[in-house]
């Protein structure tokens, strides 16, 4: 398996091979689909349920709504897709890239990830609920606007380049969370950050985005 690095965090490439995919009109109704390829279509919804994606890639889909629920992903590529109102229930991703994406409306919700990369995209009005990596997730280039992290573990991961615009940390665990190349200065919930990784200028963001969530009350220049 191929490995690349984001400043501290090595992640397991997914492994697809092109030449050998088989092009599908759906993802659900089969226990396990391997080696497929999902592309170049408009849906109102796309569902998946109780199924392993393997070896394959979503390319230029528009979805509406999606609904994936206790579904394995396991070395896929999803790369040029714009999903709307999506769900990910109970999902494990292993070895997962999210390219050139857009995720409007995304709740992730009591997933397992392993080697997974957001590269390039641009998610809104989403949470990640209840996250555990076992393995490095790595946000790079990528637009965040309201978007919450709630209980979640990403211990070892990796986030740079990104806009945090009206972005929250609810609780959770960010270990060596590396935060290196992103402002700072707007997160809400920067108290929950403890113990990730930072340059020494952004301890003045971090500061800045303390100081903002407290409810602090400024004497006036007459009762000095």
């Amino acid at each position: 398996m191929e490995i690349e690095q984001y400043g501290r965090a090595k992640i397991l490439k997914p492994s697809v091979e092109d030449d050998e995919l088989t092009a599908v009109d759906e993802l659900d109704g089969a226990e396990s689909l391997a080696d497929f390829l999902y592309a170049d279509t408009s849906v109102r919804h796309l569902i998946a349920a109780d199924t392993t994606l393997s070896g394959g890639r979503l390319r230029r889909i528009e979805a509406e709504r999606l609904t994936f629920s206790q579904v394995t992903l396991q070395s896929v590529v999803i790369d040029r897709c714009v999903l709307m109102s999506s769900d990910w229930i109970d999902c494990v991703l292993s070895r997962v890239v999210f390219r050139n994406c857009k995720l409007l409306g995304a709740n992730f919700v009591d997933n397992k990830w392993s080697n997974v990369v957001f590269d390039n995209c641009r998610v809104e009005y989403a949470t990640f609920e209840t996250i555990h990596a076992s393995a490095s997730a790595v946000f790079v280039g990528t637009r965040f606007k309201e978007v919450t992290f709630r209980r979640s573990n990403l211990v070892g991961g990796h986030m740079s380049n990104c806009t945090l615009e009206a972005v929250e940390f609810d609780g959770g665990s960010y270990t060596d969370f590396d935060c290196r190349g992103n402002d700072l200065s707007t997160v809400r919930g920067a108290r929950n950050l403890d113990g990730i990784l930072i340059d020494p200028t952004q301890r003045q963001e971090l500061a800045e985005a303390l100081v903002s969530e407290l409810d602090l009350r400024y004497v006036d220049e007459a009762d000095r």
